[in-house]
C-alpha cells in the first residue's frame, strides 16, 4: 500500500502541483480513507520527503554498484543504461517536484530536526560521483566533457523538453532511446 500511495501522490503532485494536491484527494484517488493514509504517512510533507528519499536511495545504490565495477567501455555503457532507466522512469517527475518546490523543501529541512531531507546538493554530488566513476583518471578535458555531456543527455533529456515548453512528438520511451543513443555516440568518439 505504501508504494501505491507514493505512486498516486507523485502522479497528483506532478499533475496538479504539490500545493494543489490535498491528502483527501490522494485518499480519494486510492479509494481509501484519510486514516488509512495516516497509517503510512503522517502528512503530505512526509510523502514528499519519501519520494525524494527513494530517488536518493536509487542514486546511492547506483553509486555503490559503480564503485564495485572496473572502468571499461562496457561499464560505461551499463552505467548509462542504468541512469537512463532511472531518469526516464519516475525519477524525472521527482526531479521536477524538487525543482518546483524548493521553498517547501527548505522549510521541511529547517523544521525536520528529527529526519534528514535530501537536497539538491546531495543529488549533484551523487551525479558527480557517477560521472567520476565513468571517467578515466588520466583523460584529457575533451574526454571528461564528453562523458559529462553523455550523462547530462540522459538526466536532463526528459526534463528539459517539458520545462522549455518543447512539444516533442515522441513518447518517453522514444526519447529515452534517442538520449541513450546520443550518450553512447559521445562516449564512442
Amino acid at each position: 500500500m505504501r508504494e501505491r500511495i507514493l505512486q498516486v501522490a507523485l502522479e497528483l503532485f506532478t499533475e496538479r502541483g504539490y500545493d494543489g494536491t490535498s491528502l483527501r484527494e490522494i485518499a480519494e484517488q486510492l479509494d481509501v480513507t484519510k486514516a488509512a493514509l495516516y497509517y503510512h504517512f503522517k502528512s503530505k510533507d512526509t510523502i514528499l520527503v519519501s519520494l525524494i528519499a527513494e530517488l536518493g536511495d536509487a542514486l546511492d545504490a547506483l553509486v555503490v554498484w559503480g564503485r564495485d565495477q572496473t572502468l571499461s567501455p562496457d561499464f560505461q555503457h551499463e552505467m548509462l543504461d542504468r541512469v537512463s532507466d532511472l531518469f526516464f522512469g519516475d525519477a524525472n517527475r521527482v526531479v521536477r517536484l524538487i525543482q518546483q518546490n524548493q521553498p517547501v523543501l527548505r522549510a521541511l529541512a529547517a523544521d525536520a530536526a528529527d529526519r534528514h531531507v535530501r537536497d539538491a546538493t546531495e543529488f549533484k554530488a551523487l551525479i558527480g560521483e557517477i560521472i567520476t566513476l565513468m571517467t578515466p583518471e588520466d583523460c584529457d578535458l575533451h574526454t571528461r566533457m564528453r562523458i559529462r555531456t553523455a550523462v547530462a543527455a540522459i538526466i536532463f533529456g526528459p526534463i528539459t523538453a517539458e520545462q522549455l515548453g518543447d512539444t516533442l512528438e515522441a513518447s518517453l520511451d522514444e526519447q529515452k532511446k534517442i538520449s541513450l543513443a546520443i550518450a553512447r555516440e559521445l562516449l564512442a568518439t
